[in-house]
């Protein structure tokens, strides 16, 4: 008992504690020229909530329902032709339909088949048929063998960026994003979807009814007909999207889906906790006070309880200080939702200054204590 009362006497505070608290805390609250509390902060100061990809309904991304009778370009169609004359077995033969939406039929010739559906189609070749003298009264059936697939590239922020061959009539904003392995976590919900398909990019550019909107001479059906800015980029923020019904758009042969990720500044955790520093951000999920002291190993002493979090806004000249009680976070009430880019700063006040004295006082008296032995 002697040698710790003989400690006590010969032990002096460190000087140096409460002048740097002091400009930590003159810094954080002197420099900014609004200061709330978190159950007082006006909402154009309070961090906006992340957008939950994780509940987006991918089926609403499912595209227009196409008719699966509309024969297409690049369509592999199979036709049987019988001339009706008992002298000529019928004739079967399967075709891909050109680009130019014409497929070539033995001893008539190309006959424009994009666009009909299926029986249209039969009637067409009946009718170029009769009118070439080919076959006076001929039967002809025509099926779609293999519709054509659609190569889409997918990149950005899913979980396997690529290139996937998609079936014509299924091509669609969720079929890529499913194929691609759904959405990654650093996405942020805004997709870009680029046409590179020279018909498309033409119609973009050029006033209908001009011969460039046409390059390949032919007439897109109403399915292949989308709406696409003049850059060539149509923007897509999916949760808006799915709430309108208008992220049912169908994807064309050679369309790039980009999924914008998410790029978030960390924030920095400083003050009396056991690992201060920068960290991320995880895209849509957020992230509170008290998350944020668990990122920096918790408090360094269990009495702190006042925290001064800055935040910078676009708008905005000087940064918005909000003051919080660790405490009253703990209790729900001023559990803040932090922003990208904030400041937390676990401060010292009276009571952590008094614990830090009698901590070092502490461990002098033990030295010396133990120096006597």
């Amino acid at each position: 008992m002697t040698h710790l009362l003989l400690g006590l006497l010969a032990w002096k505070p460190r000087s140096h504690i409460l002048p740097t608290a002091t400009v930590v805390v003159l810094f954080l609250s002197g420099c900014a020229s609004q200061v709330y509390r978190p159950t007082e902060l006006p909402a154009e100061f309070a961090a906006q909530p992340c957008a939950d990809l994780q509940t987006l309904d991918l089926s609403s991304l499912a595209g227009p329902l196409s008719t699966p009778d509309v024969i297409c370009w690049g369509d592999l169609i199979t036709m049987e032709i019988d001339a009706g004359l008992p002298s000529l077995e019928p004739r079967v033969s399967s075709v891909r339909v050109a680009k130019d939406g014409t497929v070539k039929v033995p001893l008539i010739g190309h006959v424009p088949v994009a666009g009909l559906e299926v029986e249209s189609a039969e009637a067409a070749i009946i009718a170029a048929a009769r009118s070439g003298g080919i076959y006076p009264n001929p039967y002809v059936s025509v099926q779609i063998a293999q519709p054509r697939n659609n190569r889409v590239t997918v990149v950005g922020a899913v979980a396997s960026p690529g290139v996937y061959r998609l079936p014509r009539g299924s091509s669609s904003l969720m079929t890529a994003l499913v194929n691609a392995g759904g959405l990654a976590d650093t996405a942020s919900g805004d997709v870009e979807m680029r046409h590179t398909d020279p018909r498309l990019a033409a119609r973009a550019t050029t006033p209908p009814g001009s011969t460039a909107d046409d390059p390949d001479g032919m007439q897109l059906v109403s399915h292949e007909s989308p709406m696409v800015p003049n850059d060539g980029v149509l923007r897509i923020n999916l949760l808006e999207a799915a709430a309108s019904g208008t992220g049912n758009l169908e994807l064309q042969d050679g369309d790039v889906i980009n999924v914008i990720p998410r790029d978030l500044p960390p924030i920095h955790v400083l003050g009396l906790v056991k690992k201060p520093g920068e960290f991320e951000m995880v895209a849509n999920r957020e992230t509170y006070l008290l998350d944020a002291l668990a990122m920096a190993g918790g408090l360094s002493t269990q009495v702190a309880d006042r925290v001064t979090i800055r935040r910078r806004l676009p708008d905005q000249a000087e940064p918005v200080t909000i003051v919080a009680s660790i405490r009253k976070a703990m209790d729900g009430k001023e559990n803040l939702l932090l922003a990208p880019g904030d400041t937390v700063m676990v401060r010292q006040t009276a009571e952590t200054v008094v614990v830090d004295i009698f901590k070092s006082f502490i461990r002098v008296s033990l030295g010396g204590s133990m120096a006597l032995f």
